[in-house]
């Protein structure tokens, strides 16, 4: 059954998968959206990480593609990557990724709101210099974004001066949340079908 009819399916968590701990993670704003037990499955199925931390008093965030695994985000870039360099030092990094579910359209302008899934994780990054861990790393992130490729068949592998030039940052997740919104339109006339206006639900 598609998780958009069924948003009470769960899979089992897996013991590694991070979760809320502080009150950093706790979700205020419609907290019957927190759906702590999806973190990992949410980060397996995104596709861009939005990865931001601080560097001399001022914020800065970067979208990468992302490989997720155990509790651990990796993402990569060009050794002179300047957010990947910042992470070397093991400060503090904050994670965001989401997916736009549908548009929902409402017959009141404040009713006007989308379905999502969300993930904001909170860790540490450390730089991976293995050149076996990197080859690893980046044979699943690739397997994940093209499934059904494989190294020799579909795509040469990278050298290992190609890995040696690339700089791969694991951030391992101290704690996340996951929310989500799986619901129709929410405004006070949507259900009457003699107001006038339309409500409905787009797919994205």
């Amino acid at each position: 059954m598609d998780e958009r009819t069924d948003p009470t399916a769960t899979p089992p968590a897996a013991p590694d998968v991070p979760g809320p701990h502080t009150d950093r993670t706790r979700i205020r704003r419609h907290a019957d959206r927190a759906v702590p037990e999806r973190v990992e499955e949410f980060l397996m199925a995104g596709q861009i990480a939005h990865v931001a931390c601080v560097d001399d008093g001022e914020p800065r965030v970067i979208p990468f593609l992302y490989h997720y695994e155990a509790g651990h985000i990796y993402i990569h870039g060009s050794p002179g990557n300047a957010t990947l360099g910042l992470l070397r030092d093991g400060r503090s990094v904050a994670v965001a990724v989401s997916k736009l579910v549908d548009l929902v359209a409402s017959k009141s302008a404040s009713g006007h709101t989308a379905n999502y899934r969300s993930v904001v994780a909170y860790g540490t990054g450390r730089e991976i210099d293995d050149i076996a861990e990197k080859r690893r790393i980046l044979d699943a992130m690739t397997a994940r974004y093209f499934p059904g490729r494989a190294v020799t068949t579909d795509y040469e592998p990278a050298t290992d001066e190609d890995l040696k030039r690339m700089r791969l940052t694991d951030i391992a997740i101290d704690e996340a949340s996951a929310k989500m919104r799986d619901d129709g339109p929410p405004g006070p006339h949507d259900a009457e079908p003699d107001f006038p206006g339309s409500a409905f639900i787009a797919p994205v």
